[in-house]
Order: structure tokens, then C-alpha cells, then sequence
């Protein structure tokens, strides 16, 4: 994979013909049937991954089971897990300090290029990612990132699933990285606005740049579940301590996730508490 570097901030609209991330092989969105395929009873396709043959033979699929189990809401320690792996990362001399967030399924039905054109936003979502670490540790920057997918309910454009991706990233790579960002997304950066921890933003807000200063793990946690169920009654999550809240929802994959250089197995290492 060619990863582009060395990218210069432009107002200009940036396409991705050479596009270090390519087109995805199969559309894996509401798939295509075969005449010969069964719908469940109350007649609506779903998310499905056909087998490779299947339009070959024309065999029957079970189109009620999604590609990716859905959840709905975080685990119950995953705020918990997020925090200390952002105090970690500080402590090993790589705080996160920059966030990204990616309104996905907008670039998607605006048929954006890059990992959103098409294909599912899982897939997406580990296909930017890794484009992300690869284009830091190019940089000799450590990779210390925590990132959750949300969802964003109502009619607004923007509703959907979204991503918060928040990294270590030296101030002097900010500018680079927000035209890099232009690229990936197929979205142009556009004028800041009057917020003072924005770096960058899009030109129709679909990503946004921006530093941090708190605890990256409390905001990007917000999901977690504010109650628990123990011996048959609901109590309160002692794990959640966030003021946030919000990004319920349904979210097919994985809902969050933790770099390895600062989760919990490197945190034992060093017996870091």
C-alpha cells in the first residue's frame, strides 16, 4: 500500500484517484440478491455478506443476519479502560493530545471517496485507521491512540455513525496531518472555526481536527452504560465517571478499541496502576 506524504494544506476539493487507500473489491452495503434468495418476513434486506459463489448458483441466503454483530451501547469498563490508557500514554511520554472525529456515514451517502465509497463502515473504519498509524509511525510518531464509533440519531445531515479518533501527534505535524485527512476523506479543508482547540474542519463539517487538553478517554466513554444489573436489580456504574453523554446506538463491529502500546497488557508490564 503507497501511503501519501508530505501533503500540503489546500482550499482546493482533493480527489483520490491515487488514493493510498484504494477502492474496496465488493459493495458490502445492502447487498445484491439473486432471484432465488428468501427475504425474512416483513420483507426488508439486510445487511448481508454474500458468499463468493452465491450469484453464481443462485442458492438461498439468510439475509436476516447482519456481517457484524450490533451493539448498542459500550461495555460496561470500556470508559474505564479508555481513561487509564490515556493516562498510560502520558505517562510513557506519548499524551494524547490531538482528536479526530469523521461524521462516516455522511461521507458515505454523499458518496465521498476512499474507505467510505463503499463497502462497510467496519471495514472503513479499520482501513482509515491503519492508514492513520502507518502515516504517523512513517513520521517516527508513537502510536498511542484510543477510538470509538458512535451514532448520531435524528434528521440532520450529519446522522449516523461517526468516529472519535484520538492520538499522540507532536504540534509541529498538525498542519500536515489536516491536509493528509483532506485526502482521505475526499472532503477539502475549509476555514477553521472560532473555537480555540480547533486545528482544522472540512469544508461542510463532515471532520474535524481539534486539541485536547483533558482526558480523551472521559468524552470518547460517553456511551458507556450508566447503570448495571447486579443480583437481579439495576445500580448505578460505579466504572462511568463522565460528565458526557450520548452516542448510543446501533453500531455493527467494534465499538471502541485501545492501541496496543498502551493497553492493559503494556500497562501490567510495567506494573503501572
Amino acid at each position: 500500500m503507497n501511503i501519501m506524504q508530505d501533503a500540503t494544506l489546500s482550499q482546493c476539493p482533493e480527489t483520490l484517484r491515487n488514493s493510498p487507500s484504494g477502492r474496496p473489491e465488493l459493495l458490502v452495503g445492502l447487498a445484491r440478491y439473486p432471484k432465488t434468495t428468501h427475504l425474512p418476513l416483513d420483507g426488508v434486506r439486510r445487511m448481508v455478506a454474500l458468499p463468493a459463489f452465491a450469484s453464481h448458483i443462485g442458492a438461498p441466503i439468510n439475509v436476516g443476519l447482519a456481517r457484524y454483530p450490533e451493539t448498542r451501547k459500550l461495555p460496561l469498563n470500556a470508559q474505564a479502560r479508555m481513561v487509564g490508557a490515556v493516562r498510560f500514554a502520558s505517562h510513557i511520554g506519548a499524551p494524547i493530545n490531538t482528536l479526530l472525529s469523521i461524521n462516516a456515514a455522511h461521507l458515505q451517502r454523499i458518496d465521498s471517496d476512499s474507505v467510505f465509497h463503499i463497502g462497510h463502515l467496519w471495514d472503513g473504519h479499520r482501513d482509515f485507521q491503519e492508514l492513520l498509524r502507518k502515516w504517523l509511525t512513517h513520521r517516527g510518531i508513537t502510536w498511542a491512540c484510543v477510538w470509538a464509533r458512535e451514532y448520531t440519531g435524528g434528521r440532520n445531515r450529519h446522522h449516523g455513525e461517526h468516529w472519535h479518533i484520538a492520538v499522540h501527534l507532536p504540534p509541529r505535524h498538525q498542519d500536515a496531518l489536516a491536509a493528509q485527512v483532506a485526502i482521505w476523506t475526499g472532503e477539502a479543508v475549509g476555514a477553521p472555526d472560532d473555537k480555540r482547540k480547533c486545528i482544522a474542519r472540512s469544508v461542510t463539517g463532515a471532520w474535524y481536527l481539534s486539541r485536547g487538553k483533558e482526558n480523551a478517554g472521559e468524552y470518547l466513554g460517553k456511551a458507556t452504560p450508566k447503570t448495571r444489573l447486579r443480583y437481579g436489580k439495576w445500580v448505578s456504574n460505579d466504572l462511568r465517571t463522565t460528565r458526557h453523554y450520548g452516542g448510543e446506538g446501533p453500531i455493527y463491529g467494534q465499538r471502541f478499541g485501545i492501541s496496543r502500546l498502551i493497553g492493559t497488557t503494556a500497562q501490567r508490564r510495567q506494573g503501572w496502576q
